[in-house]
């Protein structure tokens, strides 16, 4: 079982795609865009939770037909990055792992993986925007 990891880990390390500077591009912009996520999040929520200490729920839905959806804990709010960190890191290694194979669907992988990053920091700031 070890010998298997190790083998994935020597096929990542030894992937074409490592030189590709398109793809190692959108993956740190991709990392870049998650990082300031967590960043923006905890210090957004760590000024309401300050503010407002009986605070134990905050929304985190809103809809534009039924308004606010969704209540839970402050806490819930990091399972966006936690979701995007996910996005980034399976489809990083995947994309890795196929690039020598089929390459435009390495580009397609990172490419959806940068959208994703926008999408959910857009859902973040809006959602921030909720609270305050």
């Amino acid at each position: 079982m070890l010998i298997h990891f190790y083998t994935f880990v020597d096929k990542i390390k030894n992937s074409p795609a490592r030189r590709n500077k398109t793809l190692l591009i959108l993956m740190i912009l991709s990392f870049i865009i998650n990082v300031l996520l967590w960043i923006f999040l905890y210090w957004q929520i760590k000024k309401i939770i300050d503010s407002n200490p009986e605070y134990t729920t905050i929304p985190l839905h809103y809809n534009v037909f039924f308004g606010i959806d969704k209540y839970g804990e402050w806490y819930k709010i990091f399972f966006m990055p936690l979701t995007g960190l996910i996005i980034f890191l399976v489809n990083s290694i995947t994309s890795f792992m196929i690039y020598s194979k089929k390459n435009i669907l390495s580009y397609f992988l990172t490419l959806i993986t940068l959208i994703s990053q926008v999408i959910l920091a857009i859902a973040g700031t809006l959602i921030i925007l909720i609270n305050l």
